[in-house]
């Protein structure tokens, strides 16, 4: 391919993200005046171009509540997203394949670079974005389970005020979320749930959003105080001090684990170029006087 082929290649890619961009844009401006005509007074025209987007939109939503899941544990938490996920994957994933098929037809490249710049393509553009959210999902749902002492020590305040674990939680979703927007999020959608389902299966489903061995020890200790009765105060204190001495624990491991780490680029960059140092002299000898 030439210069002219990359420059076009590039402009596709451009216009195909841009169009999604701009879909986007005019959905959360839609979102945004439907938002105010509920308090000012609807309107039939947004009502329609909303009915209008969303069948649109729902001729490419598929598998919509399972990418809600894995937008929502990547700190996505758009539904706009979720339902045009296979839409910002396909749209530049068709237009490249399309151009290849085109400069193929023109001779421009050969069967093989076509297939080449094929597989390039699916890998980028449709297995690229899956890889990216499930790295980035791991990472914070880590990262949540790092802060989890940090609301037990939250709501160990708020119990000794007085306040229920309903209430508690309830009041954190709110104020944690300025200090953290994903463990906030996951509180608020505890508290939402429990208004329909119950506090118990709310709690349960907590664990199901951030699956680590400190939000199921969470989800216990909140589970047997709200059956047995018991006092949630000092069981609460006790889980942050235990979760706090499991990271720091966790964080030691990382660092014992840093000498071997270091031991390969130690072998490979320097043990051996001293080797070859000193046996190449040597060599250099026997060959010559051979």
């Amino acid at each position: 391919m030439g210069d002219y082929e990359y420059i076009v290649t590039a402009f596709v890619v451009f216009i195909a993200m841009l169009l999604t961009y701009l879909c986007m844009i005019a959905w959360d401006s839609l979102q945004a005046r439907l938002k105010i005509n509920n308090v000012i007074g609807s309107s039939d025209q947004d009502q329609k171009k909303l009915k209008m987007l969303n069948s649109l939109v729902g001729a490419v939503s598929f598998n919509h509540i399972e990418n809600k899941k894995k937008l929502i544990s990547a700190g996505i938490y758009s539904d706009f997203i979720a339902k045009t996920y296979y839409l910002f994957k396909l749209v530049p994933l068709g237009l490249m394949l399309i151009l290849i098929f085109i400069f193929y037809l023109s001779s421009t490249i050969d069967l093989m670079w076509a297939v080449v710049y094929s597989v390039f393509s699916v890998l980028i553009i449709l297995i690229g974005p899956d890889a990216y959210i499930s790295m980035r999902g791991k990472k914070i749902t880590k990262r949540i389970s790092g802060r989890l002492p940090f609301l037990l020590d939250l709501m160990n305040v708020c119990v000794h005020t007085g306040m229920t674990i309903e209430s508690s939680l309830d009041y954190l979703s709110r104020e944690i979320s300025t200090v953290d927007e994903n463990l906030g999020y996951v509180v608020y959608k505890t508290v939402e749930r429990s208004k329909v389902v119950g506090i118990e299966k709310a709690i349960d489903e907590f664990h199901q959003m951030v699956p680590t061995s400190e939000a199921q020890s969470f989800a216990m200790t909140l589970k047997q105080s709200l059956q047995y009765g018991s006092s949630i105060g000092p069981v609460l204190s006790s889980l942050a001090s235990d979760i706090r001495e499991i990271n720091i624990m966790d964080l030691e491991e990382k660092i014992g684990k840093l000498g071997a780490k270091m031991s390969i680029p130690l072998i490979v960059f320097i043990m051996i170029p001293i080797v070859v140092l000193i046996a190449a002299p040597g060599i250099l000898r026997m060959i010559s006087d051979a």
